[in-house]
């Protein structure tokens, strides 16, 4: 990326896919050995519009993240859920679509430190 130009002319070279992940991932089925994700996942949880449904937003998108994986191939998110039963939710809508795998929690004992991981197969 270059910035030397200011915000006003951002250059990105390669392939770049701006979306809405509630919306499902545009991406081919198989074409993926893994995927990693950083703090994106949990605002599938809000409801900013009355269209938003939070558990629909994150079957969509773990359907489709499903799908573009080939067999055998995992991903991982970094995720900063509200609450525990936020954190079900996502586990739950990720095994309802086919997922393995559960919820990983680094460093679990610290306020400031602690991270949490979907670590999906």
């Amino acid at each position: 990326m270059d910035l030397s130009q200011g915000l006003g002319a951002i250059i990105c070279e390669g392939d770049l896919l701006l979306s809405d992940l509630g919306h499902g991932l545009p991406l081919r089925a198989g074409c993926f050995d893994g995927a990693i994700s950083i703090s994106a996942l949990q605002w599938l949880c809000n409801a900013d519009r009355s269209s938003h449904d939070p558990r629909r937003r994150l079957r969509r998108f773990f359907e489709t993240l499903y799908a573009s994986l080939v067999r055998g191939a995992r991903a991982v998110l970094q995720v900063y859920p509200e609450s525990p039963a936020q954190a079900e939710m996502m586990v739950a809508a990720a095994m309802k679509c086919g997922f393995s795998g559960g919820l990983v929690v680094d460093f679990p004992h610290s306020t400031r430190a602690k991270k949490y991981f979907l670590v999906l197969m």
